[in-house]
């Protein structure tokens, strides 16, 4: 079976979407966890938490995706929150063969059980209630190989143009958010319904407008 990376941060809650319906898509998923602060500010764009309207839209979108799908959601306990901790725990240096264990849990831990994600001692309880060795992850995920493997994946994910999270990489097609999983299946079957020649041309003949600054 063909495997993708899927790119995914859990600062976001549309990452979490994305991690529970990962069945519907055709591939094995390579998980690669990244800090989605440093991919924002790759290319210049502001957190969704930091435009005040933006957040609230985003939040109701939430709740309004998870009364569709009928899938449990809440916040975690503050968010934003530091996600570091999680996201080296999630690595597959760090879990080896327990990293969709320990992803699947730290996801319904902080997005189903509302759970401070940010917090070292309630990641690590959350995975010692899972029976996962949640001390000696921890512990391994603070070495110079951890810290080195995240910077890796971020570095990983702005070559290959992303830009958020949820992002999937499909034979270097880039689908991002939960919301893309459906065209990212058509893609993975054969049955991609994008006019690349339209898309071509609308792109290379729509030039952008100069910056004009407003004066009043």
């Amino acid at each position: 079976m063909q495997s993708i990376p899927f790119y995914f941060d859990y600062l976001s809650p549309f990452s979490y979407f994305a991690w529970m319906r990962r069945e519907e898509i055709p591939a094995k998923l390579e998980l690669l966890p990244v800090a989605l602060g440093p991919v924002l500010n790759h290319w210049g764009i502001k957190g969704p938490g930091e435009v005040q309207p933006k957040r609230e839209f985003l939040l109701k979108q939430c709740i309004r995706e998870a009364k569709k799908t009928s899938l449990p959601f809440t916040t975690p306990k503050t968010h934003p929150f530091n996600s570091l901790y999680a996201l080296r725990l999630s690595l597959k240096e760090v879990a080896g063969p327990l990293q969709e264990r320990v992803i699947d849990t730290l996801w319904k831990a902080g997005w189903q059980k509302r759970i401070d994600m940010g917090e070292p001692d309630e990641l690590i309880a959350a995975l010692r209630a899972a029976d996962l060795p949640a001390e000696e992850l921890y512990e391994k995920s603070f070495t110079p190989e951890a810290k080195k493997a995240l910077k890796a994946n971020i570095a990983r994910a702005t070559a290959s143009g992303v830009f958020g999270v949820p992002s999937f990489v499909a034979t270097e097609e880039l689908f991002w958010g939960a919301d893309s999983i459906p065209q990212l299946k058509l893609y993975l079957e054969g049955h991609d319904n994008l006019d690349r020649e339209l898309f071509k041309s609308l792109l290379d003949g729509t030039p952008r407008a100069a910056s004009q600054g407003l004066n009043f």
